[in-house]
């Protein structure tokens, strides 16, 4: 089939389904779908190997090899790269004490290919997240990022599988003079002097121990270039205290989820001027409901929000809907999750007594709609243009009638 269609069409297909940023694609190791693709035939190789965005990507494991690394490296030579270091061991020899010991001989092999082959590649950028079964793989690998200036690395992210507790000495690379963008899930920052990343403009916290009000602050103070801020799933002590933090002008976007009481409470400190982004994840239509009544000025002066939250009573959907929608003021685009019959309940209500929603530039709604419903969203009353979700998947976009 592929020989009867312009080399342009087949293009545009591989480009999409090796795009690392479609959702629909992200469980695949591209890495081996790149080389399975470039065995269908000599067009298809051509196409592969000849775009080095395709191959920008890649996730180095512990039995990847040197041979294919410098296949990538060589094809991708001078451009931006995104590269997982996945230090896991396999699930199945976890409590093995013999294959242990093979894991740590591939473990030790892992490392010294990274420092040989990875490291000196003449990338132009370099983003580097860092996969690990626990505190042990992420130190190895951060002392491994200690022994080399690598000077293209400008983001890093830490994602172990298991809780970090103390955070690991990031804060002793030699590149945190040029590093923007800095990712912690599970560590607690209180044991980061981020004044060390003079660069930093986008942090993320993710199930962070981040200890009480008062030393979240001073992190929260020391972010005077960020642009970037995103808080999941946080924990504060001490977040009934009243004082206010004070954000820096530069933020831009503020992503915020949150399961608890406290999540609302520790929005109601942050004094944020105008956000380009706003994204606010909640457990339930009652949590979001509280997020937009703890700091309403927020979602006033954002110009994109995105809201979300579990399955819930069509009254709580209809409720926290109907508080966004009046929260709004200079929103162009809008996209709720979980949103549902509920939601489009809200919009005509809201609607009806004189709401104005038809400037906004674009709508992305998710859940499960009937035909009425979706007829509703794409009548001309909810924005210029609108996409439809269901089960993560579009089922109509386009612009409004």
């Amino acid at each position: 089939m592929h020989q009867s269609l312009p080399t342009e069409m087949v293009e545009a297909i591989l480009l999409e389904a090796l795009d690392p940023s479609n959702p629909n694609t992200t469980w695949v190791d591209f890495v081996d779908l790149r080389r399975t693709l470039c065995l269908v035939c000599k067009i298809w190789k051509t196409l592969v190997e000849g775009h080095s965005t395709l191959w920008s990507t890649i996730t180095i494991q512990r039995f990847s090899t040197p041979a294919l690394l410098r296949r990538c490296m060589d094809i991708y030579k001078g451009t931006d790269a995104v590269l997982t270091i996945d230090a896991r061991a396999r699930k199945d020899t976890v409590k093995d004490k013999k294959m242990q010991k093979v894991e740590n001989v591939h473990m030790d092999r892992f490392l010294a290919m990274i420092g040989a082959e990875v490291m000196p590649s003449a990338w132009k950028v370099a983003r580097v997240t860092v996969k690990s079964g626990g505190e042990t793989e992420i130190e190895q690998v951060t002392n491994l990022l200690a022994q080399h200036s690598w000077p293209s690395l400008q983001a890093l992210a830490l994602q172990p599988s298991s809780n970090m507790g103390a955070a690991p000495r990031v804060f002793d690379l030699p590149q945190t003079h040029q590093i923007t963008t800095l990712h912690l899930d599970t560590a607690s920052p209180r044991h980061i002097p981020l004044s060390v990343f003079p660069s930093l403009h986008d942090l993320a916290l993710r199930n962070s121990d981040c200890g009480h009000w008062n030393g979240f602050e001073t992190i929260l103070h020391l972010l005077t270039h960020i642009r970037r801020l995103t808080l999941d799933k946080i924990k504060i002590a001490g977040w009934h205290s009243d004082r206010v933090v004070q954000m820096p002008d530069t933020l831009d976007t503020l992503r915020f989820s949150y399961e608890s009481v406290e999540g609302a409470a520790v929005l109601a400190r942050l004094e944020i001027g105008g956000l380009e982004t706003l994204e606010i994840r909640a457990y339930g239509g009652r949590d979001l409901r509280d997020a937009v009544a703890s700091n309403p000025s927020i979602f006033a002066r954002s110009r994109k929000i995105t809201v979300a939250q579990r399955h819930d009573s069509e009254l709580e959907t209809r409720e926290a809907t109907l508080a966004v929608l009046h929260a709004m003021h200079d929103v162009v685009r809008l996209d709720m999750a979980c949103f549902g019959p509920p939601g489009v309940a809200a919009l005509k209500e809201f609607v009806s007594k004189g709401g104005q929603l038809e400037d906004l530039e674009e709508v992305k709604c998710g859940g499960v709609f009937n035909e009425a419903d979706m007829q509703y969203i794409a009548g001309g009353k909810f924005g210029q243009k609108f996409v439809i979700m269901q089960h993560g998947g579009v089922v109509r976009r386009g612009h409004a009638k």
